[in-house]
């Protein structure tokens, strides 16, 4: 008796040389196969769970043509063009419960073209879809002209939003200029996610490994509307306020930003900024600690979590700190030692991933 089937067809499929079997006809035949043996799995009365994982929505639209396969969760990525219409048909199938999209208006992709905007048919479309993970991989911008997608899921509990590319950088910048679109300020793309408000528990949020995006950017209270996050993940400078390039802009404490639900908070320190701005030929040893190094103004501001602990992060129990790079680049020092040891004396578990230097690496 069948339960749980997992189907993935992420390659194409190769002969004993190695070489493409598929040639001349790869597509129709690929889907020819993957669409049968799907059609016989999904015929087990007794089937619970049924993951798919495929390489284009061209396989999900065949398979919801005529039926409604029971269909837990869904992978795939889109095609240089597609339909809405196909998108939305894929969101309202009744069982799906995971959505995985890569390249969602992502111009790395050969060919690239702007899709046209969601039809105003689907933007009066709410609550109809039952997914509560979605993730938009390898994707383009968040801009106004997607928000409608929001509006689908009656009840998403987890976002992972990560781009290939960042909306900052002059490459997109010319791209959105030809959509109406020309906003750089994060908050802007947080308004994107508005209809997620009041139900969004996890949340996993980035830009784009470009150093574009870290200016311009507006970050007042930027997390503080999602009213039921419990877990968030992001990159430091979109919570904090001390930066290398920037020191307190707003003469708030940086836990405004955060909702009072936050029960783990993740925050990734990119490499591309600049934490210590001393010479690449310093005479300072590796591990040497400077007053006016910016991270320990971040450090300070983290530990002031342990005074709001039984205040207003009462459900805060783990902060996790992880390098956004190839290479750790903060100073392990005292300061960030008694920063640390005031969350974890205040119940929160402090989990550190590769954020500082080891004592042999050179400065750069």
């Amino acid at each position: 008796m069948i339960r749980s089937v997992k189907l993935n067809w992420l390659s194409e499929y190769v002969d004993k040389d190695g070489n493409n079997a598929l040639v001349g006809r790869a597509k129709p035949v690929e889907d020819h196969l993957i669409f049968k043996t799907a059609v016989l799995l999904y015929e087990c009365h007794y089937l619970k769970e049924f993951h798919f994982n495929m390489k284009s929505l061209a396989v999900a639209t065949a398979m919801l043509k005529d039926a409604s396969p029971p269909l837990t969760s869904i992978d795939f990525s889109l095609p240089h063009r597609y339909n809405w219409e196909d998108i939305y048909r894929v969101f309202s199938l009744p069982t799906l419960v995971t959505l995985v999209i890569r390249n969602l208006l992502s111009p790395d992709r050969p060919a690239f073209r702007f899709p046209p905007p969601i039809p105003d048919g689907l933007h009066d479309r709410h609550a109809i879809s039952n997914i509560q993970d979605l993730s938009l991989l390898e994707c383009g911008p968040l801009t106004q002209s997607i928000s409608p997608l929001f509006q689908w899921p009656r009840n998403l509990q987890r976002l992972n939003y990560s781009p290939a590319r960042s909306k900052c950088e002059p490459y997109w910048r010319t791209i959105l200029r030809r959509t109406g679109d020309i906003s750089d300020a994060v908050d802007l793309s947080l308004q994107v996610l508005a209809p997620l408000q009041s139900a969004l528990q996890e949340l996993q949020f980035d830009l784009g490994l470009d150093r574009h995006w870290i200016l311009p950017f507006r970050t007042g209270r930027l997390f503080e509307s999602f009213t039921k996050l419990t877990k968030l993940t992001a990159p430091v400078e979109l919570v904090m306020y001390s930066r290398g390039l920037s020191r307190s802009r707003y003469n708030l404490p940086f836990y405004n930003n955060l909702p009072s639900s936050l029960q783990g908070l993740e925050l990734k320190f990119t490499i591309l900024t600049s934490w210590h701005s001393r010479p690449a030929h310093s005479d300072l040893d590796t591990e040497a600690c400077l007053i006016s190094d910016p991270a320990h103004q971040l450090f300070d501001e983290l530990s002031t979590l342990a005074i709001q602990k039984d205040g207003q992060f009462s459900g805060l129990h783990r902060l996790t700190l992880t390098g956004d790079g190839d290479r750790a680049f903060l100073v392990r020092c005292r300061h960030a030692d008694d920063a640390l040891k005031d969350l974890e004396d205040n119940d929160v578990q402090v989990v550190q991933r590769d954020w500082c230097r080891q004592s042999k690496e050179a400065w750069i």
